[in-house]
């Protein structure tokens, strides 16, 4: 191939290069893996604790228990060192629709949050906000 050619295609290489680390990047971030209880499941029992997994170390931040928009008291306290696996103790929890809204900073330094709904007795589940 002559340079005059490669010359171009030169440009949509680069093109192509930049937005494959871009997309590198931007998907790197930590990303809750599996919790329990499952997001929109329905358990007959109340968990005695909610269990968070993450797909790599993190430092869970915030962790809210919501059931009907009301805020319960946990025992959730902040981690100092990262990990990928947590166990939040959840007071006796009744019949009802539950939220949680959780917080955690990855090992790159950024926040992530998002939240999952649970519900405890028969009937459907409220997706979370």
């Amino acid at each position: 191939m002559s340079s005059l050619k490669l010359f171009k295609f030169l440009p949509y290489l680069v093109l192509f290069a930049t937005l494959s680390l871009i997309a590198g990047i931007s998907s790197a971030h930590n990303a809750l893996k599996e919790s329990t209880p499952a997001d929109e499941s329905t358990v007959e029992t109340p968990p005695a604790e909610i269990s968070l997994v993450f797909n790599g170390p993190v430092r869970l931040v915030k962790v809210e228990l919501l059931v009907s928009g009301e805020q319960i008291s946990t025992e959730f306290r902040p981690s100092a060192e990262p990990q990928d696996q947590f166990v939040i103790a959840t007071p006796d929890l009744q019949a009802g629709n539950y939220t949680v809204n959780w917080a955690a900073i990855g090992e790159d330094g950024h926040t992530v949050s998002n939240s999952f709904g649970f519900m405890v007795g028969t009937g459907s589940v409220a997706s979370a906000p």
